[in-house]
C-alpha cells in the first residue's frame, strides 16, 4: 500500500509541477506581449506578430491567425505555423468575402466565439469552412472574437491538428490574447486620430497665425494672454506707412498686376517688421500699422530703437523692389512710402463683443502716428520729438515743422530721418523729384565717394544746360 501510496504522490506532485509550469508560462506569454504592445504604441501589427508566435510556443501543433476585416472581406493580419508550407497555405486562403457561412464571418460578424472540438462534427452551417479545415489536415479550431465595445473589429484563430477542446487555461489564454489584440487596434486608433487632430490643429493654427501677430498668437497658445475684453495703459512706439500716390498707379495697373505688386510689397515690408519684433496690427489697403511694447517689451528705448531701425530698412528694401518692378514695366512712376512714428502711452487690449473681438490700440498717440506719416516726405520718415530723443544717439535727422494735432494742446515738435550714423556721407535719404519736364531719382546710400562725384558733376552739366 505504501508503495501505491507513494506513486499516486509522484503523480500528484508531476501534475502540479506541470500545471505551474504551464502557468507559469502563459504568465510570461502574456507579459511578454504586453512589453510589445508598450513599445509599439503607435503600431499594431507588432503586437500581432507577437501574438501568434509567443502563441505557437504554448500550442506547437497548432496554427494561429488573426483576421481582420477590411470592407466586406477578411484578410489576414499575422499567421503562425511551424510548418511553413502549411503557414502559406493558410496565408494563401485570405482574403475572402465575410459570410456568416465561414467561421470568420460568423466570428465577425456575429461578434460570438466559434469552438469545434471535432471539425468532422461541426454543424451543418458551418460545413463549408469546416471542408476547408478537414481538407488543410486541421481537425479542431477555435476561433475568438477581438471585441471593442459591442463590435468585433476581428478573430483570433487556433486551429489543431487533432480533435480535442481546450481546457479552460488554455481557452481563457485565447480570451487573453483577443482582449491584448484589441488594445493594440485601438492603440494605434488613438494614436492616429490624435496625430489626425493634431494636424488640423497645427494647420488651423497656421492659418490663424496669419491673421494676428506672431506675438499676441504665441501668448494665447500659452496661456499668457486670455481671449476677454479688457485693456491696460502701456508706452508703445507706433509705425504707420502709406504708399503715395497710390491710386494714380493702381489705374494704371491691371487687377493680376496690382494684386502680384501689392501682395509683394506686403509681404516684404511684414517679413523686415517680423525681424525687428513688430507687433502687426492690420493693413488697410496700401496702408499698414504696426507697434512696439506689447506683449513684449525690450524696454521703451529698445522698442523705438527697433521701430526706427525697421522704417530705415523698409525704405531701403522699397527702393530696390521699385526698381525691379521700373524694370518689369509694371511702374512707370515712383512707388514710394510716407512713414511716421510716435512714441507715448496707449490703450492696449481686446475691444469688440464677446463673440467678436479685435486685439488693437488706440488713443490720442495713434492718432499722431498716422498725422506723422501725412506729413512725411515722400520716400521719408517723419518722426515725434520723444522718439527722437530715445534714438538721437545714432540717427541722423532734420528737425521738421511743428503739426498741430486734435487732442494735443501743443504743436508737436517733429524730426525727418535722414539716415544713421553710419550710413556712408551727410545723407543716405533717397532724393526723388517728379514734376512736369522733370523726373529725377538719385540714392546715395547706394553710391561709393567716386559715384557721388560723379553724380555731382552731372547734375552741374544739367544745371548749366538748363541755364541755356
Amino acid at each position: 500500500m505504501s508503495d501505491g501510496k507513494s506513486v499516486d504522490q509522484t503523480t500528484n506532485l508531476d501534475q502540479l509541477q506541470r500545471a505551474l509550469q504551464e502557468a507559469l508560462d502563459r504568465q510570461a506569454a502574456t507579459n511578454q506581449i504586453l512589453r510589445v504592445i508598450s513599445s509599439s504604441p503607435t503600431r499594431s501589427q507588432p503586437v500581432f506578430d507577437a501574438i501568434v508566435q509567443t502563441g505557437l510556443t504554448l500550442f506547437p501543433d497548432a496554427a494561429l491567425s488573426i483576421a481582420v476585416p477590411v470592407g466586406d472581406e477578411a484578410h489576414a493580419a499575422a499567421v503562425a505555423e511551424k510548418d511553413p508550407v502549411r503557414a502559406e497555405a493558410w496565408r494563401q486562403r485570405f482574403p475572402f468575402k465575410m459570410s456568416r457561412e465561414y467561421m470568420h464571418g460568423f466570428v465577425i460578424l456575429e461578434g460570438k466565439v466559434v469552438d469545434i472540438p471535432d471539425v468532422e462534427k461541426a454543424p451543418e452551417s458551418f460545413a463549408r469552412g469546416a471542408l476547408n479545415f478537414l481538407e488543410s489536415g486541421y481537425r479542431a479550431v477555435t476561433m475568438m472574437p477581438m471585441m471593442r465595445g459591442d463590435t468585433a473589429v476581428g478573430a483570433l484563430s487556433l486551429i489543431r491538428m487533432t480533435p480535442g477542446a481546450l481546457s479552460s487555461e488554455q481557452f481563457e489564454l485565447l480570451q487573453t490574447f483577443a482582449a491584448q489584440a484589441v488594445i493594440a487596434i485601438e492603440n494605434t486608433r488613438l494614436v492616429n486620430e490624435m496625430r489626425q487632430t493634431n494636424e488640423v490643429l497645427e494647420t488651423v493654427s497656421g492659418q490663424l497665425a496669419k491673421y494676428i501677430s506672431p506675438q499676441l498668437y504665441d501668448s494665447i497658445v500659452k496661456g499668457e494672454r486670455r481671449v476677454a475684453i479688457g485693456s491696460m495703459r502701456k508706452k508703445l512706439t507706433i509705425f504707420f506707412s502709406d504708399i503715395a500716390n497710390f491710386t494714380q498707379i493702381t489705374d494704371r495697373l491691371e487687377s493680376e498686376e496690382l494684386t502680384s505688386l501689392l501682395n509683394e510689397y506686403l509681404t516684404e515690408m511684414s517679413r523686415i517688421a517680423h525681424e525687428h519684433g513688430a507687433n502687426f496690427d492690420k493693413f488697410i489697403g496700401d496702408a499698414m500699422m504696426f507697434y512696439f511694447g506689447d506683449p513684449d517689451s525690450k524696454g521703451v528705448k529698445e522698442d523705438a530703437s527697433a521701430c526706427v531701425r525697421m522704417a530705415i530698412e523698409m525704405q531701403k528694401r522699397l527702393r530696390i523692389l521699385q526698381t525691379g518692378w521700373q524694370e518689369q514695366g509694371l511702374i512707370d512712376q515712383p512707388f514710394e512710402a510716407r512713414m511716421g512714428i510716435n512714441t507715448g502711452y496707449c490703450t492696449v487690449g481686446n475691444f469688440g463683443s464677446e463673440d467678436r473681438m479685435d486685439y488693437t490700440i488706440i488713443g490720442g498717440e495713434v492718432n499722431l502716428a498716422a498725422r506723422l506719416e501725412e506729413n512725411a516726405d515722400v520716400g521719408g520718415i517723419l518722426i515725434d520729438a520723444e522718439t527722437y530723443s530715445l534714438v538721437s544717439d545714432w540717427i541722423l535727422a532734420d528737425e521738421g515743422e511743428t503739426i498741430t494735432v486734435k487732442g494735443f494742446a501743443r504743436p508737436v515738435k517733429t524730426f525727418s530721418v535722414r539716415g544713421t550714423r553710419s550710413d556712408t556721407g551727410a545723407s543716405a535719404t533717397p532724393i526723388y523729384r517728379d514734376q512736369p519736364g522733370m523726373k529725377i531719382s538719385i540714392e546715395p546710400s547706394r553710391m561709393n565717394p567716386g559715384e557721388k562725384t560723379k553724380a555731382i558733376e552731372t547734375l552741374k552739366e544739367l544745371q548749366a544746360k538748363l541755364k541755356k
